[in-house]
């Protein structure tokens, strides 16, 4: 069996912006990473773009990127629209909104 390349990291999100990513695992019927993942590839050459800073504090214009982003082929079926969340995402997510609800 090949060895995965598997790295852990810790990542800090606003209350808000972490609230949006779990909705849209949840959404996805995704886990966190994977939903982080997807994100960071789709959001990566637009962040090339952005004008990085050397290290004298001076604005070094980025190259523009290689590749356009990819665009998904055909949208998804009627049937995959709106799933229910996994037994395992509900499982993760008990409990993490309850102060929201409370009123």
């Amino acid at each position: 069996m090949a060895a995965t390349d598997k790295q852990k990291q810790s990542l800090y999100f606003p209350e808000e912006t972490l609230r949006e990513i779990m909705s849209e695992a949840v959404r996805l019927d995704r886990s966190l990473s994977w939903t982080v993942q997807q994100a960071w590839r789709l959001a990566r050459n637009e962040l090339k773009r952005f004008p990085s800073v050397n290290l004298h504090g001076e604005i070094a214009r980025a190259p523009a990127p290689a590749h356009p982003p990819r665009e998904r082929s055909a949208p998804l079926p009627a049937s995959l629209e709106r799933r229910e969340p996994s037994e395992q995402v509900r499982e993760f997510l008990k409990g993490k909104f309850d102060r929201e609800f409370a009123g």
